[in-house]
């Protein structure tokens, strides 16, 4: 397959998508669409925002910043200058992008070594691109809300169009789960289970195996940060 014909069969067939990526490895195309799509997004946010509005959301979003003094106040509204966040979060951007994608691999790797599914790095990173695909489509959400929004007074979280805090629970920074829920979007099942898929097809073995096997980090990190929310409920 042609890598469009790839990202087309990933998204409506991925069985027949994964058995040829463990033939023919590669990650080029979706790992491009997220990042540059994401270090768009992220750069034509902060070019577009009504930026003295924003530091002033983001001071008052913050319970740690709410009720400074008006001095100390004023001074960090001098610190956060507009190519300083723009820079900051557009790189912090990419780099978490490498980053999980890079993480992930590494990831099942070893538990791959552990269980005897045993593939190159070059393999599994090929398989977090693409399982991460439906990302992009998120990306694409939100640079469609950039396009048609009436204002330009939009704060960081509104991007987060998708995640169960700005669909349904409305925390804001600061309170209990704010963090947990905005991380957590309506796409992340479609992600989750394409890993899935893709694990059993490279495994051939059981989908108790390959749920377990691909989804054990999630597990971790979510239940303990579910945990710590929780607690400090």
């Amino acid at each position: 397959m042609k890598n469009m014909e790839l990202a087309w069969a990933t998204l409506t067939s991925p069985t027949a998508a994964f058995a040829e990526l463990r033939e023919r490895p590669r990650a080029l195309l979706p790992l491009l669409l997220i990042l540059l799509g994401t270090v768009i997004v992220v750069a034509w946010y902060y070019a577009s925002v009504d930026f003295p509005w924003l530091v002033e959301h983001l001071l008052d979003a913050d319970p740690r910043t709410r009720n400074m003094p008006p001095a100390a106040r004023a001074k960090a509204m001098g610190v956060m200058r507009l190519p300083i966040l723009m820079g900051s979060s557009v790189i912090g951007a990419a780099l978490v992008v490498m980053l999980m994608r890079g993480a992930e691999a590494a990831y099942f790797s070893l538990a791959g070594k552990i269980t005897n599914v045993q593939y190159s790095f070059r393999h599994w990173f090929a398989l977090t691109c693409w399982t991460a695909l439906p990302h992009f489509f998120g990306i694409l959400v939100m640079a469609g809300f950039l396009l048609l929004s009436p204002t330009n007074q939009i704060g960081t979280e509104e991007l987060q169009l998708l995640s169960l805090n700005e669909l349904f629970f409305h925390r804001t920074m600061g309170q209990p789960g704010y963090a947990l829920l905005s991380n957590l979007t309506l796409l992340s099942p479609w992600v989750w289970t394409l890993t899935v898929i893709g694990v059993r097809t490279w495994s051939g073995r059981s989908w108790l195996f390959s749920t377990f096997f691909a989804l054990l980090p999630q597990i971790l990190i979510y239940g303990i940060w579910a945990a710590f929310a929780l607690r400090s409920a």
